[in-house]
């Protein structure tokens, strides 16, 4: 309650990060992943997964000093889940005992490894209160490839693996993503008022590109996606949750036998949806992990084969530069 919002909110973004080195290394938290706020999730965090968490971080390019801040959050919740008896206070000392770089050990560091992200992203935005946009230029935390979909593995993450309200709940998730392009930030606000189903529209707010033109968003979904959606809705979603309700809700563990799987009340966030594109694509036989952005990184690949022009992938995706849209359309004419 000390703290500034903005903090609050790095914070948040420091852990989900966390959580998704957990899951890239093969450890699913057994009380979820929701780190900021359920003192259970952190049963299990040993000092070692905290150490590990800055050698996956080099290995992912992150800068030194971001790294360091990251390491920090964690120590501090670490110990805030200490006094709440989640983690046993010997495994915490140990956990307050892991370090970060100094300034010349961190630089020697940086001489040793290889470059592996975008160095600098330009992008514009209009400050509140201001009439103009202004361009900024920042260090990009994006990996420098995407991990590629060929079109038989999109059109199998998008159909339901079983008739559990699960299974049809990941493939609207995946239509979502694979045909619409939407960020994991903007999929985890929808709800069911987000889905038109008689007039087989999709509107959404964009948080990313709040306060340009593209902040409100009207898609017309694709056959995929109505279908998903009016079987989704009429058949699985609880009706004392419309009709306000989180249009992705999470789900009831699914059992060998078929059982489970059951939607409950409260809905998907970044993680969550992290976390279940992942394991999606894992099982589908995907090598390298898929993320949310690898996903619109297909639909806007797919779209410029499609011949659409920089002004529709602007609308389409939310892009307020036309550069961006350019890469696409360039990059499908190279080839």
């Amino acid at each position: 309650s000390e703290k500034a919002v903005n903090t609050i909110k790095r914070q948040a973004r420091d852990l989900e990060l966390f959580a998704e080195y957990m899951l890239d290394v093969g450890i699913m938290p057994d009380q979820g992943a929701d780190f900021q706020t359920n003192p259970a999730a952190w049963g299990g965090v040993t000092w070692g997964i905290v150490e590990g968490f800055i050698h996956w971080q080099l290995r992912e390019g992150y800068a030194i000093t971001t790294v360091n801040a990251r390491l920090s959050t964690v120590k501090v919740y670490a110990q805030m889940a200490v006094k709440a008896g989640a983690i046993e206070r010997q495994e915490g000392l140990l956990i307050q005992a892991v370090k970060g770089f100094s300034r010349s050990g961190g630089q020697n560091v940086d001489e040793r490894r290889e470059q592996t992200r975008i160095k600098e992203v330009s992008y514009a935005y209009k400050p509140k209160g201001s009439r103009r946009s202004t361009v900024v230029t920042r260090r990009s935390t994006k990996k420098k490839s995407a991990t590629i979909l060929d079109e038989k593995t999109a059109v199998y993450l998008k159909k339901p693996r079983n008739n559990s309200p699960q299974a049809y709940r990941d493939a609207l998730l995946m239509c979502l993503l694979l045909d619409h392009g939407l960020r994991a930030s903007e999929i985890k606000l929808l709800t069911v008022t987000n889905i038109d189903l008689r007039f087989g529209e999709l509107k959404f707010y964009r948080p990313k590109v709040k306060g340009t033109s593209h902040e409100w968003t009207v898609h017309k979904m694709t056959d995929d996606l109505h279908t998903l959606a009016n079987h989704y809705l009429r058949t699985h979603y609880p009706p004392s949750l419309f009709p306000d309700g989180p249009l992705l809700l999470t789900t009831s563990r699914l059992r060998k036998d078929g059982k489970g799987g059951q939607l409950l009340d409260n809905g998907l966030n970044r993680v969550r949806i992290s976390e279940r594109v992942a394991w999606l694509g894992k099982k589908a036989g995907l090598a390298e992990k898929l993320s949310a952005h690898d996903c619109r990184h297909y639909c806007a690949t797919k779209m410029a084969r499609l011949d659409y022009g920089v002004d529709e992938l602007m609308a389409w995706f939310g892009w307020t530069s036309a550069q961006t849209a350019m890469r696409y359309v360039t990059a499908v004419e190279v080839k």
